[in-house]
């Protein structure tokens, strides 16, 4: 009966340590981005939690991105060329977790996806933060 006790015990506590282990991270709510980027934590089960409050942070995320819409030239000059359509467009982000007590940073990582037709900027952006999701999780100790 004491065995029966203790396992029911460990599996009511088991998921508050595993969530008391998880790293804290800051996302700045006035970021578009990170919108993307918590949807894609949760997508790609990275296991950290997300605040918006930066004194609760163990980390702070901060990202930096470019884009380009393409151009209808380019796409026809490759279409011509090389048989398929290709605009040039693309989305680019640069993701950078910090320390927020030594400022470190302690991981970095770039995406850049290319999008080959016009007026999909939220597949790209959510392609994109996957992706740095997905590398971030892979680096996570």
């Amino acid at each position: 009966m004491r065995m029966k006790t203790t396992v029911a015990a460990l599996l009511l506590i088991l998921p508050t340590l595993a969530a008391a282990q998880q790293k804290k991270i800051y996302l700045d709510p006035k970021d578009s981005f990170s919108a993307y980027f918590s949807s894609a934590l949760q997508k790609k089960s990275v296991p950290v939690t997300v605040t918006t409050d930066a004194a609760q942070a163990e980390y702070a995320v901060k990202f930096q991105g470019k884009d380009s819409n393409g151009s209808v030239i380019q796409g026809i000059a490759s279409a011509m060329n090389e048989g398929w359509w290709n605009s040039g467009a693309f989305n680019e982000v640069s993701m950078s977790i910090i320390d927020v007590k030594s400022k470190d940073v302690t991981f970095s990582y770039t995406c850049k996806k290319y999008n080959q037709y016009s007026g999909q900027d939220s597949r790209m952006a959510t392609s994109v933060a996957e992706c740095l999701a997905k590398h971030w999780k892979s680096n996570l100790h």
